[in-house]
């Protein structure tokens, strides 16, 4: 693969994909250099290599090149063939790297904490080259022990304790070595690169970046434990990694090394589609078979323990005969992967603690991942909770939590995910990939594989987990074999430590991470924190019927009006219809069915008939304490919110400007919640007007604290504390919204980046400021406010500074001047994920301002409740409460909203009032164990729209009006003019109906395998999932055969014959219609001319015949038989 010029090359280009990807786009980018250098003619001035190496970098910055000029090395990423031409003039030709295209500190912090020894090699050479590798000492350690006698090397390596990690116990070779030499006969070594993983690990990081390492490394074995036979197993989808093997081989054969050496064993290359534990003899064998001979025994080493082996060869060239630091030695290949935000292939110290590999090298997790789990050691390994982060990645470790390390892979899943889905998949997996059989793991495995499914798909009962733990125990124990008796260890590890989840598949049918589909059908119901059955009330808004749709939405979500003004509508994000255009704006139809019922007098609500005796309090009337008392009095108890502002809604009222979310709106639908018998008590503050004591007293049987974060933190700077300009965002907006609307200066400067910063500004303009600055920190894609808040507030006139550090407030005769800042650069992420600004020295700059108003987050006020707190909280003065609950530390107190979670969404404090309203019922009817959560129901069967493949494929979102922003920054009027009834019908007509498609491809898969006509286009939009995209293909192609609506699991896919037409729609949308011609004889429906040419292709000459006749089956068997008769 090298470029063979026997000039010394002044340039070099290397170019890398990531281990196990395909190399095509690698192939477009080397292409693409050749051209540019014969373009420019330069191979003509100097010897330039262009050349494959493995990979050096982060996951998912492919295609990377290394440019080498002299001793000067530069690293691109995700490089593609366009990029070439200006790196060859600018770079090779011109001498001046494209430093815009480089790779930065990421890599540099990735790297850094590691220990590159075993990989220190990896993506730095061409790989198969085999005079680069010699020229690192290559082959010179395994020569010299091959002269003077292999027994020196093992003598060398001994004090070292070398482990092979890929082994059960991370045993030491020289044991494995000592224990093979004791066997009498024929050795072979076995080189195992098939372990239990479902992703690229680190064998196939040295497979591919340096495969005359792992050839020198089994040689040097071979020769110790006097082996003639050398067999490397690859996995059969490792294709560039076979062939780098089999390449450096070759060319290892044909140079004159062995015959120097005078040690030459055969080397063979196997590809299997198994996995395989180092233990498993017997599986080798039934693999390999005729390759490795019944007399021969074997020793199986990973490919990491073998590539480690030529390092301590070569230090014997340099006069070190012992290994005097074993800790040189001592590391750990893993592939990291999952939402971090710097995933690849990581080697650490061994024993590094897990935490090191995830935060400081990973850069810990993505932006808007909240992680909950680490799976470590893949198919065998275990899945662990966050705050076991701190554990050794030692086998020791592992073993004592139920686990194994045998495979490099640690893997971070965040809430997004589901333990149990994830588990089942790896499980399934590794059923269809083992080798051999077993009784045990024959009998049980099929059991726990349907129990697995039975728990995603809301099958299974209480009994179901005691079965699962007792049938994977017997596995454990019994199976015969490393790899079966350790399949299930992610199955056992995540009941262990992930029991809640497991639980709530189980008893509550939902699926915390909204990803099981059997529980929780459409994408959009499944991210909507109040589980609203979104696709029924769009299908009603399509059929004209906004009053149905308001129904259906009140049952999970009391608060439609205002939740359509202000919602973040993470709905949206999950929408299906997003993966062909854009999502569906269902955040403003739930708006729009409310608007429309009021204004009809149709907005109404029934009181319950049956009471409950036990009286509950509600502290606050916020969206949370809102939420809890319209549930609770829905199930028939009294219920009184106590609220400390003189009019009930919390932050509803006192921090949503009124442009965003109308006071009449909020006023609506508490007027509901009175109507149904819950009492409103504003100006009382529990803890000092009244405490809980005291309404205990009363009567009050149980407590709901929904009281919001409305303590504002500090900036904690210079000045802050002097002028009484500087203020904080939750007092600004209080104060405005309950009328003091006087500006608090004529140039302001808001602090912060989320959604209150952006209402304080946009409040500052209407209130006639000249200038409003909003300082953020970071940068504008890091910005946690709305990105419709932030566009809005740019039309507006908002000024916005990114990366503005504020450290200090000046002023003078007791009025603030100015705002100073420091300019921020991005540094490593910090816990949120996100890179932290790092103030750069000497970048002082000032925002001219005479007031200040920091945004910068809030936490709860709990001081009415005094010094002595009845319920536990955290550092951060939340509430704590139990997992998937809204119970405290204190049996009758139950808390949710912001007071628990910190600054939230509405829509997540209405989820916890509802929560919390099951939590309280449940306690209060004095029943056993824990509450039901909360699950997603289908709450209507609607119709389908019927309309035509071309309506649903060019209907495009239909943007919604608002006002034009010199005129709305002068006014507190609402900023959306929102939808007439026509717009409202054509925007929801575009949803995809995903209640009743669930993405399976099952049609998909049948119409292309089994009937092979290929008229469904659909893509991958998840691991699970697919969606018709091409909305064209099948009036092309399709057949109406119907094999798809037969398939079909849900009724999604209809098929219907009328009117002398063949149908095939997907969820109301006609997919294809043909034309039925008549019988010639009878004249009765036969089939159309399509699935005619489909059935002659596929049919003998004679059947050929009958068919184009064109005769149904009942003539053509009285045809045949007359002629039968005739003759």
């Amino acid at each position: 693969m090298a470029d063979q010029n026997a000039l010394t090359p002044l340039f070099t280009v290397q170019i890398a994909t990531f281990p196990g990807a395909p190399l095509d786009e690698a192939e477009a980018v080397r292409e693409a250099f050749v051209k540019e250098l014969e373009k420019r003619s330069a191979r003509d001035l100097t010897p330039i290599h262009v050349t494959f190496t493995g990979w050096h970098g982060i996951e998912g910055k492919d295609v990377m090149v290394r440019v080498q000029v002299g001793q000067e090395v530069s690293i691109y990423q995700m490089v593609t063939p366009d990029m070439t031409g200006r790196i060859v003039e600018q770079h090779l030709l011109g001498g001046r790297p494209v430093t815009e295209w480089l790779a930065g500190r990421d890599l540099e912090a990735f790297y850094q904490p590691q220990k590159l020894v075993v990989s220190q090699w990896a993506g730095t050479m061409d790989p198969t080259d085999l005079q680069a590798y010699r020229d690192q000492d290559g082959y010179d350690g395994y020569l010299h022990f091959a002269r003077e006698g292999f027994q020196g090397f093992r003598a060398l390596v001994e004090p070292g304790d070398l482990k092979d990690g890929s082994t059960l116990d991370g045993r030491l070779v020289v044991e494995l070595w000592r224990e093979a030499l004791e066997r009498p006969g024929k050795r072979a070594v076995v080189v195992n690169a098939c372990l239990p993983a479902w992703e690229a690990g680190p064998e196939l990081l040295l497979l591919e970046g340096a495969p005359h390492q792992v050839l020198e490394g089994a040689l040097l074995a071979s020769g110790v434990l006097e082996a003639d036979r050398i067999l490397f197993l690859v996995p059969r989808y490792a294709r560039t990694a076979r062939e780098r093997l089999e390449e450096a081989l070759r060319v290892l054969l044909e140079s004159d090394l062995l015959d120097i050496s005078g040690h030459k064993p055969s080397m063979e290359i196997a590809v299997s589609e198994h996995v395989f534990l180092n233990e498993d003899e017997a599986s080798f064998r039934r693999a390999l078979g005729a390759q490795l001979p019944a007399d021969v025994s074997l020793v199986a080493h990973g490919v990491e323990a073998v590539a480690l082996l030529p390092l301590p060869a070569q230090r014997v060239l340099y006069g070190q005969t012992t290994i005097t630091d074993p800790s040189d030695y001592h590391t750990r290949i893993f592939r990291l992967s999952g939402p971090v935000v710097r995933p690849g292939f990581v080697e650490v110290a061994a024993g590094a603690p897990l935490a090191q590999v995830v935060d400081q090298i990973g850069g810990g997790p993505l932006p808007g991942h909240r992680p909950k789990a680490l799976w470590v050691g893949g198919a065998v390994g275990g899945v662990f909770p966050l705050r076991l982060s701190e554990l050794s990645l030692d086998h020791e470790t592992l073993k004592g939590l139920g686990a194994c390390l045998s495979v490099g892979q640690v893997r971070l899943l965040d809430d997004r995910e589901c333990v149990v889905a994830q588990v089942r998949e790896s499980f399934r997996r590794l059923m269809a990939a083992r080798m051999g059989r077993c009784a045990v793991f024959d009998a049980e495995a099929p059991e726990i594989l349907e129990i697995l499914e039975a728990v995603t798909e809301g099958r299974a009962t209480s009994d179901s987990l005691p079965e699962l733990e007792r049938r994977c125990t017997r596995v454990r124990e019994e199976a015969s074999g490393a790899l079966l008796r350790n399949s299930v260890n992610p199955i056992l590890t995540s009941l262990q430590f992930f029991h809640e989840e497991y639980r709530m598949h189980t008893e509550n049918k939902h699926c915390p991470a909204r990803v099981c589909a059997r529980l929780i059908p459409a994408p959009c119901q499944m991210a909507c924190p109040t589980s609203i059955d979104i696709p029924s009330y769009l299908a009603h808004v399509a059929h004209g019927e906004p009053a149905k749709a308001l129904e259906v939405i009140r049952h999970d979500n009391p608060f439609p009006w205002v939740c359509g003004l202000i919602c973040p509508h993470p709905c949206e994000r999950a929408c299906v219809r997003g993966h062909l255009d854009q999502p569906i704006n269902i955040r403003y139809l739930k708006a729009y069915a409310a608007q429309w019922a009021e204004e009809r007098n149709l907005y109404d609500v029934t009181p319950p008939a049956e009471k409950e005796p036990q009286k509950v309090a509600v502290v606050g009337s916020g969206p949370a304490g809102l939420a809890a008392a319209h549930y609770l009095a829905s199930m028939g108890y009294p219920v009184t919110i106590f609220e400390a502002n003189p009019i009930p809604g919390g932050l509803l009222v006192t921090g949503i400007p009124e442009y965003r979310l109308p006071r009449s709106v909020v006023r609506k639908e508490i007027q509901l919640l009175e109507r149904l018998g819950v009492e409103i008590r504003t100006g009382v503050t529990v803890g000092e007007d009244v405490t809980l004591d005291e309404l205990r007293a009363q009567g009050y049987k149980a407590f709901f604290l929904g009281i919001g974060a409305h303590q504002s933190y500090q900036l904690k700077i210079e000045g802050e504390a002097e002028y009484p300009q500087v203020m904080c965002v939750i007092r600004f907006l209080r104060e405005v919204n309950l009328g003091q609307r006087a500006k608090p200066a004529d140039k302001v400067v808001v602090v912060g980046g989320g959604n209150a910063a952006m209402d304080a500004a946009r409040t500052c303009i209407r209130l006639g400021c000249k200038e409003v600055h909003v300082a953020y920190r970071r940068t504008l894609e890091q910005m946690p406010a709305h990105s419709e808040e932030v566009r809005q507030a740019m039309e507006e006139g908002v000024q916005f500074h990114f990366l503005a550090v504020p450290v200090k407030v000046v002023g003078e005769n007791g009025r603030v001047t100015h705002l100073e800042c420091l300019q921020a650069r991005l540094g490593k992420p910090d816990a949120s994920g996100r890179r932290r600004p790092i103030p750069v020295a000497g970048s002082n700059f000032r925002i001219e301002a005479g007031a200040v108003i920091r945004a910068i987050g809030q936490q709860p006020k709990l001081s009415s409740f005094g010094d002595d707190l009845p319920f536990q909280v955290t550092p951060r003065n939340l509430i704590v409460t139990e997992p998937y609950s809204t119970r405290t530390s204190v049996e009758d107190i139950f808390a949710g909203g912001d007071a628990v979670t910190g600054p939230a969404t509405v829509v997540e404090a209405i989820a916890a009032g509802k929560q919390a309203a099951l939590d309280i019922d449940h306690y209060l009817q004095g029943r056993q164990g824990p509450a039901p959560v909360f699950r997603a129901h289908r709450r209507d069967q609607v119709p389908f729209v019927v309309q035509s493949a071309k309506e649903k494929r060019d209907a495009r979102r239909v943007p919604l009006h608002l006002v034009d922003p010199e005129v709305r920054k002068h006014t507190f009027d609402p900023v959306e003019l929102g939808y007439s009834d026509e717009e409202a019908r054509a925007e929801a007509k575009r949803c995809l109906r995903c209640d009743v498609c669930i993405r399976c491809g099952t049609c998909e898969r049948v119409c292309r395998d089994d009937m092979q006509v290929h008229a469904l286009g659909f893509s991958q939009i998840s691991t699970t999932e697919r969606v018709l995209t091409d909305y064209e293909r099948p009036s092309e192609k399709c057949i109406t055969c119907g094999a798809c609506a037969l398939a079909c699991p849900t009724g999604a896919i209809q098929f219907e014959e009328n009117d002398r037409r063949r149908r095939v729609s997907l969820c109301g949308t006609e997919l294809n219609a043909l034309d039925v011609p008549a019988c010639k004889a009878c004249g009765k429906p036969f089939v159309p001319k399509r699935y005619l040419d489909y059935v002659q292709k596929r049919a003998d000459a004679a059947t050929g015949k009958r068919v184009f006749r064109n005769l149904c089956p009942e003539c053509a068997r009285r045809v045949r038989a007359e002629r039968f008769w005739k003759a």
